[in-house]
């Protein structure tokens, strides 16, 4: 597969993967956290799990495929964080940071006790997680078009994108001009 359709794969994988997250944070909605039934406990499980697999899709594939797009050396998980902060994809890095370690956290410790703290979190940072996503789909559709047989995006195209065009813009950029 090319780098453009890999990407774009991915994009349209965490789009659809969004959208169940929507789905879970509506069922958990009037869920009476002072008195969990085993359905709500299984809502619940289900939440956690969406939101995990969508950082887990935002940051391992979508990120990664941005920095395999522009040819950047993907490097660390925080190399990537930090590039999505400096291509104005979040406010901060750390945003980033935090949503991973959550997940982390829901993934390699029993909640247990701590299950709606936890819930809590979750539910703030899916809304986090949902407002990135939200301010950034259509950019990012937008700027996949730019690209063409998998690689390069066209001069014309890189003229009208946003000011952040990144390293392989910038360079083809300067060729044309």
């Amino acid at each position: 597969m090319y780098r453009k359709e890999i990407f774009l794969k991915n994009l349209t994988d965490f789009e659809k993967n969004i959208e169940w997250l929507k789905r879970s944070l509506k069922k958990v909605e009037n869920v009476n956290f002072n008195n969990l039934t085993e359905e709500d406990l299984e809502k619940v499980e289900v939440l956690f799990s969406r939101f995990s697999r969508s950082v887990d899709m935002l940051i391992n594939r979508i990120l990664r495929s941005i920095d395999y797009l522009e040819l950047e050396d993907v490097g660390s998980k925080l190399d990537i964080v930090i590039r999505a902060e400096k291509r104005g994809f979040v406010e901060s890095y750390e945003e980033l940071i935090s949503l991973k370690d959550l997940r982390n956290e829901l993934a390699h410790e029993y909640v247990g006790e701590k299950l709606v703290d936890k819930l809590s979190e979750v539910l703030v940072a899916s809304e986090k997680l949902i407002k990135i996503a939200s301010d950034n789909l259509l950019r990012l559709k937008s700027e996949a078009s730019c690209f063409t047989v998998g690689l390069s995006p066209t001069p014309q195209a890189l003229l009208s994108r946003s000011p952040r065009v990144g390293f392989l813009g910038v360079f083809l950029l300067l060729l044309v001009s």
